[in-house]
């Protein structure tokens, strides 16, 4: 389905795609799984078979006859609390994964996506049962402990498929769920070691690897910058961010070579972005449009750094 044009030219402000589908509640970016209009009200009977595969429950029984509906005659009422009890399966934790991201993100190419690499790493070591302790979980009941570890998971998910250029909004989620770093961190590290291309990946040259995630990186910055700044400024601020980078050994410029820096022990998404809020104070941009920036773009791990870069503006 396209986007409408209601506002501007009908493109994602997240992504720039003009492809939207249906969550529960709003349409959904079809590129990175931002939440756009209301949905209008229900025609009526939609086919659940249009859910995709991947974001389906383990355990769906939705077949025709699975259910019962309520009755007033008491035998027929009878049989059917009978029928709830004994058809009951508890969700399990991978399923509640993919809810959680499906609720928050819609049923798009970014959801199946995340669905089916979490899937993969939880058919080689059960999410569930990882029972490490979680920093974000303290004074929680048993099941809010494991919706937060479900929700580090689908969080996690997001996070690499971003990481390797799918781009969607990872950082929003994070956030809005109220995830600790070291949780998301730590999910990260689990599916990474869970998830297939892991020999293909230690084949291909790190300096490769770094140079595509640093471009991503900036591009997602430059569309971010636009909100608050014309394309002359946003030009500049992306020039100096990645004079920055390459003065400081990554690989950015035409040699290609990583070489021991600043930023080298960050992860991509944290190096491009303190490049670019150091960019912006050099430039004399004022610390409000970092702030915004750091707002609409909410880069797990940088929130000690953002308490602390004041001092680097001068207004």
């Amino acid at each position: 389905m396209e986007m409408n044009s209601k506002e501007g030219d009908g493109k994602c402000k997240e992504c720039g795609s003009t492809k939207r589908v249906e969550g529960q509640t709003h349409y959904m970016c079809d590129g990175c799984g931002v939440q756009l209009d209301e949905l209008e009200p229900d025609p009526g009977f939609v086919p659940g078979g249009q859910t995709p595969m991947a974001l389906r429950p383990s355990n769906d029984r939705n077949l025709l006859g699975s259910q019962i509906g309520k009755s007033t005659d008491k035998a027929s009422e009878k049989f059917r609390k009978s029928h709830v009890i004994t058809s009951y399966k508890k969700p399990l934790f991978i399923d509640i994964a993919i809810r959680e991201m499906v609720a928050r993100c819609g049923a798009n190419k970014v959801s199946e996506a995340a669905a089916r690499l979490l899937k993969e790493a939880d058919s080689k070591e059960k999410l569930g049962r990882i029972r490490k302790k979680r920093h974000g979980t303290k004074g929680m009941s048993k099941e809010e402990s494991r919706e937060y570890r479900a929700r580090a998971f689908a969080a996690a998910a997001l996070h690499i498929l971003n990481s390797d250029g799918q781009s969607n909004t990872a950082p929003q989620v994070a956030r809005e769920w109220g995830l600790v770093y070291r949780d998301l961190a730590s999910s990260i590290r689990i599916l990474r070691r869970n998830i297939g291309g892991g020999k293909d990946t230690l084949r291909e040259d790190p300096s490769i690897i770094r140079y595509r995630q640093l471009r991503h990186e900036i591009s997602r910055l430059r569309s971010f910058l636009q909100e608050q700044f014309d394309m002359v400024e946003v030009n500049r601020i992306i020039e100096a961010a990645t004079r920055i980078l390459v003065d400081e050994g990554e690989p950015l410029s035409s040699n290609g070579e990583w070489l021991t820096g600043r930023f080298c022990n960050m992860p991509s998404t944290r190096a491009a972005f303190e490049a670019a809020i150091t960019a912006m104070a050099e430039l004399g941009m004022p610390l409000r449009s970092a702030r915004r920036l750091y707002e609409r773009l909410p880069i797990t791990g940088m929130s000690y750094f953002m308490e602390r870069c004041s001092g680097l503006f001068v207004c």
